[in-house]
């Protein structure tokens, strides 16, 4: 049976690609799509990092799995906790192949920790807790890469200020060969029989600096663009060669796949969604003297996106990122305590409100929030109106027209047991350069306002490349693929029987009619969730993780 390797490059698209590819600057993965199969690869919706890899390792919607976003809490009260391995439902894929005798290599996959024993080597990555020693298994593997390669970069904790972008890209430089040298030792040295790398340093560039390789982007500047562009597009040379050098390293006759977990592009304004459910009624602050003075100063301007800028003007963006626990939760402390937020709505007379990174909205629901002000009789009743009055934005460049492209209702996004975690109304801007913002809750003043830290983010179609085995050859192109796609398709590559709960089906259309007859897709029942064998996280990784997101821009 032949092996297997899967190179996840997380946040790129065929947009940006494409023309690289034919530019001469991705060699490698242009081979690819030249000799084998390729497929815009549609994320789950949001398009966020955490549910995405989790659809990925287990075929299956976060309606099923119950990850829907970096944070899970049971109301806008509730102080959030980040999620991790242990608040997934649903088994990896690297497990059912543990369970079936294969032996595996997973590196750096988000939403991997706490750690499982797979019958082979894993490396815990994004969201795991700064300063923890048990990311591995079998937990002696990173004494073992440390003691060869110094200490191991979870995280990038660079961002973009001006005069000093260069640090952004060196250190997604350093992080990228370090992780390249953990996995040609491991590809070269272990044995294995299906294998996964993952490279997250695609993603911080384009979040941090898409604006200087985008000229059309409104906060491009010339002289960063001189100074920096082609060391960016360097960047991606060496992940191009990398993902090379790591397809060499597993020998002649290995499938090769390539996949992202989500597209990107520019970022032009944000869209605060709980500024705009305050104007409309369905959101109210208490009346207490506190709220009342914070209030009078968000409307003369004085915000977090005000002192953001600040900030930026003085070189202080790094703070968003700065190392330390208590630091940084005293920093969003004191935010909330300065600033609107949460703390500040009037839950009783509250019908929904904004959670999230890409304006998911909930209702405010009696008996399922723990001071609901919606009755369950009126649910449907508010859901309509958010959804009638959402559709009636008018697109700020050009009133004639909608600003989101569509609205849904989360039945409409999400299937399965967990579905009263997910938000109630959820919607897609017809141009994603409209992001809702998430790093806290009442950031600006107007709903609408002009972009300012990240200048890239998340968008639906990430890509899928694949070659060799019974893949077609000749630059076969599919019109699209789910992430959830993967998993069973890579189950039915190496012999195994796809579990029947899984929402993605074998990507029968890129594989080749005569391996489909000797080699009929076999289902099985679902394999059963094992207990988790990793401890909990402590509540003081869980604030540093938190902190983490929101220096970030990813959560509220």
């Amino acid at each position: 049976m032949k092996r297997l390797l899967v190179v996840g490059i997380d946040g790129v698209t065929f947009d940006t690609l494409d023309p690289w590819m034919d530019r001469g600057i991705m060699p490698y993965l242009a081979s690819i799509r030249a000799e084998g199969v390729r497929a815009p690869l549609r994320s789950v919706f949001p398009p966020i990092t955490a549910p995405a890899w989790v659809s990925f390792m287990t075929g299956k919607n976060p309606g099923k799995t119950g990850i829907f976003e970096f944070l899970y809490s049971k109301g806008g009260q509730d102080e959030p906790v980040p999620v991790d391995a242990s608040f997934r439902d649903g088994v990896p894929i690297w497990n059912m192949l543990s369970r079936e005798g294969k032996k595996v290599i997973v590196l750096g996959i988000p939403v991997t920790y706490p750690v499982d024993r797979v019958n082979g080597y894993l490396v815990a990555g994004f969201l795991t807790p700064q300063g923890v020693r048990d990311y591995t298994h079998p937990p002696e593997l990173l004494d073992e890469i440390e003691a060869a390669l110094g200490p191991y970069p979870i995280y990038h904790k660079e961002v973009y200020q001006k005069g000093k972008v260069g640090r952004v890209i060196e250190e997604a430089f350093e992080i990228l060969r370090y992780r390249r040298e953990v996995a040609l030792r491991l590809l070269r040295e272990k044995e294995w029989d299906f294998a996964i790398v993952y490279f997250e340093g695609t993603d911080r560039i384009q979040h941090e600096v898409w604006h200087i390789f985008d000229e059309t982007h409104p906060r491009a500047n010339r002289k960063e663009i001189a100074a920096h562009r082609e060391r960016i597009l360097d960047f991606f040379r060496e992940v191009d060669d990398t993902a090379r050098q790591l397809a060499e390293a597993a020998g002649e006759g290995t499938i090769e796949l390539v996949m992202s977990d989500h597209g990107f592009g520019p970022i032009h304004y944000y869209m605060n969604l709980n500024v705009w459910l305050l104007e409309r009624g369905f959101l109210a602050l208490k009346r207490s003297a506190v709220t009342r003075l914070k209030s009078l100063l968000f409307h003369a301007g004085i915000t977090p996106a005000a002192g953001y800028r600040a900030a930026m003007r003085l070189g202080l963006a790094g703070l968003r990122l700065s190392r330390g626990v208590g630091g940084r939760s005293g920093l969003f402390r004191l935010i909330n305590r300065v600033f609107l937020s949460l703390e500040d709505i009037d839950w009783e007379r509250t019908r929904a409100y904004s959670k999230g990174n890409y304006g998911q909205i909930y209702v405010n629901l009696r008996g399922r929030e723990p001071h609901g002000a919606v009755a369950p009789t009126d649910y449907e009743a508010t859901v309509k109106e958010l959804m009638t009055a959402l559709r009636a934005i008018p697109d700020p460049e050009d009133e004639s027209r909608p600003l989101l492209e569509r609205v849904f209702r989360r039945e409409d996004v999400y299937s399965g047991p967990y579905l009263e975690r997910t938000p109630d109304v959820l919607f897609l801007p017809r141009d994603m350069k409209y992001k809702a913002l998430g790093i806290v809750d009442f950031t600006t003043r107007r709903f609408i306002e002009p972009v300012f830290g990240n200048t890239g983010d998340h968008r639906m179609d990430g890509i899928f490349l694949a070659r060799g085995g019974p893949f077609l050859s000749g630059g076969k192109r599919l019109e699209s693929a789910s992430i959830c796609d993967v998993a069973p398709t890579i189950l039915h590559l190496l012999g195994q029987e796809v579990p029947n709960d899984m929402d993605g089906s074998v990507l029968a259309e890129a594989l080749s009619e005569a391996w489909l007859r000797a080699n009929p897709v076999r289902f099985r029942p679902p394999y059963e969730r094992e207990a988790g064998e990793g401890r909990g996280l402590t509540e003081e990784e869980r604030r540093e993780i938190v902190d983490r997101l929101k220096g970030m821009g990813y959560v509220g």
